[in-house]
């Protein structure tokens, strides 16, 4: 073992921990991806959510969608997630030295709810020029929601508390050709906003054992504080197709992949910086961090047809292309030896998520009493990003310092991503006052299977000593509560 590969697996720990754990919503959609565009949508499970087009927030997911209307819409409104994600399992602790691992302690723990609950606000605007040429502007979230670890979780340092605001604003200009078909492009700017902790566990039960080796207590020790934020764009393309007498709407879109680099300050009490001779100067104090993510892209199929007038029928299909989401890895662009980049540093390979594409499925049926109610019934079926089965690099790093000769079994999912299949029953309707003014609210329940979790980390305490945490345990509840309402108008 050496403190070169120990500093490295620390500081992967600490920056994966967070980072992975700061877009992921848990129960609310797979990876880390949200949903939550609209409030009638919400109803109906977000079936054909990109053809539909019975407010302006069909802008969220399709810009040829202001094509629809003849006069200037407006929709604002706001969805409340509640999530409950628990975790269980048992930690095992050894102590890692040049002639091996020594087991330590173990304990068993369980952590409750520890994804946040969330406001996710949208607003759209439709605005007709002519017959042929209308602008739409969407503003919502697309990836955000915390999680938050109490401090004496035993494995704060693989998972402690993150937060992330996520901003999508998309102006879009759409063309209609006969009143029946019409395209769209959008401009996509995403800004996003991080804080990212990871720490030493409160009470840390082999604290007296670190303070031997470094003559002071590690408990709650710092491992990484950073805040950043950074803006990207992108862009969206989508065809809608109506039939003559209305009844039936087929819309089809695509968004880009966006990869926003966030750039941090980081503070921590254990990762250490160096100065250009390679020597250690003390620990990070606002040192410069970027670090990218691969957001993915994703192409959205809806069908609604009105078979009656009493009675419609949504039907929609989204494939996220998360494939792409492959690692993490952190880059400090200020940490260099002799002029040269320190390639501990440079890039700093993160975490293997391989995340694996997914299709999410949807229905959605919609009930017409009257000219003024509509009232709506939603089932979907989310497959989530995680793999399934085992990190084989991980487990040939758990070799690599000293761990097992035989490694340990290590899955791609994690605390931080605890990522897993969904499925979701919605409720929700619509009261118009007048041809102008109208109210949508919806309420979903999703929920997911419990999956296995089962980790390694490193952290070095000396240069020659480290601490070896392993995590075996999984999901124990994997659910969310959601609710809705917007408001819309037309002028």
């Amino acid at each position: 073992m050496t403190i070169k590969t120990l500093r490295k697996a620390a500081l992967a720990a600490a920056i994966c921990s967070v980072y992975g754990g700061t877009f992921s919503s848990g129960a609310s959609a797979a990876g880390f991806a949200l949903q939550e565009s609209s409030s009638s949508g919400l109803g109906r499970a977000f079936a054909a959510e990109n053809a539909i087009g019975d407010n302006a927030a069909i802008l969220a997911r399709n810009p040829a969608g202001s094509a629809l209307f003849n006069e200037m819409a407006f929709s604002v409104g706001v969805t409340y997630v509640n999530p409950e994600i628990d975790a269980a399992g048992t930690t095992d602790y050894y102590l890692l030295t040049p002639d091996g691992p020594v087991f330590a302690a173990s304990l068993y723990d369980e952590a409750k709810d520890y994804a946040s609950s969330a406001w996710v606000p949208n607003a759209y605007l439709a605005v007709p020029f002519n017959d042929c040429w209308s602008f739409g502007l969407a503003v919502n979230t697309d990836y955000g929601l915390e999680t938050d670890f109490n401090g004496s979780w035993p494995v704060t340092h693989i998972a402690d508390k993150t937060e992330l605001l996520s901003v999508n604003i998309a102006p879009s200009v759409a063309f209609d050709f006969n009143d029946q078909f019409s395209v769209g492009v959008s401009v996509n700017f995403l800004y996003a906003d991080a804080t990212l902790k990871s720490k030493v566990p409160s009470n840390f039960i082999l604290d007296p054992t670190a303070e031997q080796l470094l003559g002071t207590s590690v408990s709650d020790a710092r491992i990484l504080d950073a805040d950043g934020d950074d803006w990207d764009y992108g862009w969206s393309i989508g065809a809608l197709w109506r039939s003559v007498d209305g009844r039936t709407h087929f819309g089809v879109s695509y968004q880009s992949e966006l990869d926003p680099e966030i750039e941090a300050d980081v503070d921590s009490d254990l990762l250490r910086a160096f100065d250009n001779a390679g020597q250690v100067i003390g620990t990070f104090s606002n040192e410069r961090a970027n670090l990218t993510l691969d957001l993915p892209d994703t192409l959205e199929l809806g069908l609604y047809h009105r078979f009656h007038d009493e009675w419609g029928v949504a039907l929609g299909a989204m494939w996220t292309d998360w494939d792409d989401f492959e690692r993490l890895e952190a880059f400090f662009p200020n940490q260099r030896a002799g002029g040269n980049l320190i390639p501990d540093y440079n890039p700093l390979p993160i975490k293997e998520e391989n995340f694996s594409s997914g299709w999410r499925y949807s229905l959605g049926l919609e009930y017409y009493p009257c000219d003024e109610v509509t009232w709506r019934v939603g089932y979907a079926y989310d497959e989530g990003a995680a793999r399934d089965g085992f990190n084989e690099d991980a487990i040939l790093e758990s070799q690599s310092v000293g761990f097992v000769p035989d490694g340990l079994p290590v899955t791609w999912r994690t605390l931080s991503i605890p990522d897993a299949d969904r499925q979701w029953v919605t409720f929700g309707g619509t009261f118009k006052f007048n041809n102008q003014l109208s109210i949508d609210a919806g309420l979903a329940y999703l929920w997911g299977d419990d999956e296995p979790i089962q980790e390694f980390q490193a952290l070095p305490l000396t240069s020659t000593a480290g601490l070896g945490t392993y995590f075996d345990g999984g999901t124990t509840n994997l659910e969310a509560w959601l609710v809705g309402a917007s408001l819309n108008y037309s002028f």
